[in-house]
């Protein structure tokens, strides 16, 4: 599970979309930060990965430093805080931090994400995200 993530974290340093897209399932639920409250199956996560590649000015990574994982015959558990940077065009980058809790199913002896739920919190008067939040 941890080389899976390593995986796509050196995916999205390199700007590799087919090596984000490696292990997720064509079948897979995702529920993202931007709207619709869902994303089905392996191409609609495709074309937001890819939309949130381009809209970086440079160089764009991830990571989840206090990843936890749990693991039980074929079926695998990856939560903890998600950690975004990306470089913007006055040459700053901009730090977030998300939520993110991630589920595995091993088919054919390969792990691959068939559940993603990713959120900001939000604050309760404005109902707007807090994206700014650190831990």
């Amino acid at each position: 599970m941890r080389a899976v993530h390593h995986r796509w974290y050196d995916g999205t340093a390199a700007n590799d979309l087919d090596g984000l897209m490696s292990h997720i399932a064509e079948d897979v639920v995702s529920y993202e930060h931007n709207a619709p409250l869902q994303y089905l199956g392996r191409e609609s996560i495709r074309e937001e990965c890819e939309r949130g590649l381009e809209a970086a000015a440079g160089a764009v990574d991830w990571d989840v430093p206090d990843l936890r994982i749990l693991v039980r015959e074929d079926v695998a558990v990856a939560w903890g805080l998600n950690r975004m940077r990306a470089e913007r065009p006055d040459g700053e980058t901009a730090e977030s931090w998300s939520r993110g809790t991630r589920v595995f199913r091993r088919r054919d002896g390969e792990w691959t994400m068939v559940h993603q739920h990713v959120s900001f919190p939000f604050d309760p008067e404005t109902g707007r995200a807090k994206s700014g939040l650190r831990p």
